[in-house]
């Protein structure tokens, strides 16, 4: 299985960083290649994406840094990303963001997903600075 991760440093507290990535309504300002926005439906989060509509969670928790992005075309077969936030000082922090290749995730797929990893990662430091 590949693997790809992509890190960063972020010139802001842990949790100014974490409490605006763990929150979905702010996916489409930082993931600009997947999501292109979000809704409820049936109280279910979605997102639009190049691939049609998905169903989208995150699993957080600050004291641990960890972010889970799973997405997926039905609620059962949604695939994570993972995210961390590590503190590195009152006002500074390190991102890692990690996908993996799933089975079902062809090769052309995974290339696309590599470069847009990224993309995220620079978007969400500039959203920093």
């Amino acid at each position: 299985m590949k693997s790809i991760t992509q890190t960063c440093v972020i010139s802001h507290p842990k949790k100014v960083v974490f409490e605006f990535l763990s929150d979905l309504e702010n996916m489409p300002k930082w993931s600009t290649q997947f999501v292109k926005s979000t809704k409820i439906v049936n109280g279910k989060n979605k997102a639009e994406t190049p691939f049609g509509e998905v169903f989208i969670r995150i699993d957080s928790d600050y004291k641990s840094g960890v972010i889970d992005i799973f997405a997926g075309p039905q609620e059962s077969k949604m695939n994570p990303a993972f995210m961390r936030i590590i503190s590195f000082s009152d006002n500074s922090c390190g991102l890692t963001f990690t996908f993996f290749q799933w089975p079902e995730t062809t090769d052309q797929i995974w290339e696309m997903f590599c470069d847009w990893i990224k993309i995220e990662v620079g978007n969400i430091k500039k959203l920093f600075s």
